[in-house]
């Protein structure tokens, strides 16, 4: 079992001032980093932190958000970057892998050749799989095809607080089970739903306005907000735009439960 940690946005320079840098890297052999819900978030320093964190022995996952034109043409540049460093040498192409979220964002990564591994992020889930708190399934078998075409062959979910049953059991030619796939899953908050417009750091939007007129001054970055509501019964953690629910208790026995559903890398969120 893989174990990672999801620092987003986070700098490694405002790790080391939490004063838990050292700990943070015995613990964890991966590290997402990276915009993975919000374009305004999208930084080229991305590409130096990843080096960085190579240097130290660590794999790194970039993730990448739902885009529009101008996010498009960030990660344009953050992927030739990524390239040149890895021409370089600074950045070693087996240990870093990028996770998609938009479908532009996979065209451009084929249309310009990058060469890192690609995984289907949380927010293209749905295209494969569905589920409840406690099942999780494969709907769609030439979904799973389809990716692994295109050469994705770990798919990112996110833990819903228990231990989901599967129909990947099934090794017949038709089956799911048949199919060569990896689950990344990222604990204890559960994606929810995002939005475009971000009630957290946008200004308002005039009747006749543009959401792509307003400016983001990354207030999500300070903390998130913890919402209640009399009909749910989890916690529901906003930041930025995106709202979360936080399952906090241990869903599983054992590593063994989580290999059988296909899972072989944990991710810890210590924030959302």
């Amino acid at each position: 079992m893989e174990k990672g940690i999801r620092l987003g946005t986070m700098t490694l320079a405002s790790l080391k001032k939490t004063g838990q840098f050292d700990a943070v890297l015995r613990s964890f052999e991966w590290f997402h980093i990276g915009a993975e819900f919000c374009e305004n978030l999208i930084s080229k320093s991305i590409c130096e932190e990843a080096a960085a964190l190579q240097a130290l022995g660590k794999k790194v996952c970039l993730l990448t958000p739902p885009v529009s034109g101008t996010g498009i043409g960030l990660l344009t540049s953050i992927f030739k970057e990524l390239s040149k460093l890895a021409g370089r040498g600074r950045i070693a192409q087996s240990r870093l892998e990028i996770t998609i979220n938009d479908f532009g964002t996979l065209e451009l990564a084929k249309r310009n050749r990058i060469p890192f591994r690609l995984n289907s992020g949380r927010l293209l889930y749905d295209n494969v799989f569905e589920g409840t708190r406690k099942t999780l399934k494969v709907h769609n078998a030439l979904g799973l095809d389809f990716f692994r075409k295109l050469g994705i062959i770990r798919h990112e979910i996110s833990t819903t607080g228990a231990r989901r049953r599967t129909n990947f059991s099934r090794t017949g030619s038709d089956g799911p089970g048949s199919r060569k796939f990896h689950l990344t899953l990222y604990y204890p908050y559960l994606n929810l739903t995002s939005a475009r417009a971000c009630p957290v750091g946008m200004t308002r939007v005039p009747l006749k306005g543009c959401v792509n007129d307003t400016s983001c001054a990354r207030e999500c970055g300070i903390c998130s907000f913890e919402i209640n509501h009399p009909a749910i019964k989890e916690k529901l953690v906003l930041r930025g735009n995106t709202i979360f629910l936080d399952f906090p208790d241990k869903f599983y026995a054992g590593e063994k439960d989580l290999l059988s559903m296909k899972v072989d890398r944990l991710v810890y969120c210590p924030f959302p």
